[in-house]
């Protein structure tokens, strides 16, 4: 990494290691072990022998290994070859290398809010008598 802060700020689950919970990473996260829980970063590498099971939201989000449950990339989403998601993914910007696989439903565009609740119109009572 250039900037020795950004280290600080970053976290590396090593392959063979498996830990659980929600984790916000400010900077990048590199996952070659297995994540069961959520994950929020400005930046996630999965590598090759990587899993992540959970909501994953960061800008840019490279796929080598796998992904399963909710993906969100506020920038850009890449699939490499070894890649492989399972889930509902939301993507701005999207590559996939050949053998890169996705399984589920792609929309693009930022995550949308969930909708408001619809609430009916109130009307002005009427003075009958």
């Amino acid at each position: 990494m250039s900037n020795p802060s950004d280290s600080l700020e970053s976290v590396v689950i090593g392959d063979g290691v498996v830990v659980k919970g929600t984790f916000v990473v400010p900077s990048k996260a590199v996952v070659n072990g297995v994540i069961e829980g959520d994950l929020t970063a400005e930046e996630v590498l999965i590598g090759p022998t990587g899993k992540i099971s959970g909501r994953i939201s960061a800008k840019v989000i490279d796929v080598r290994g796998e992904l399963h449950n909710t993906i969100i990339s506020e920038k850009s989403l890449i699939v490499r070859s070894t890649g492989r998601i399972a889930g509902k993914v939301h993507y701005v910007e999207i590559e996939i290398e050949k053998g890169g696989e996705i399984e589920g439903s792609l929309n693009q565009g930022p995550e949308s809010p969930m909708p408001a609740p619809r609430i009916p119109p109130v009307l002005p009572e009427s003075n009958t008598y």
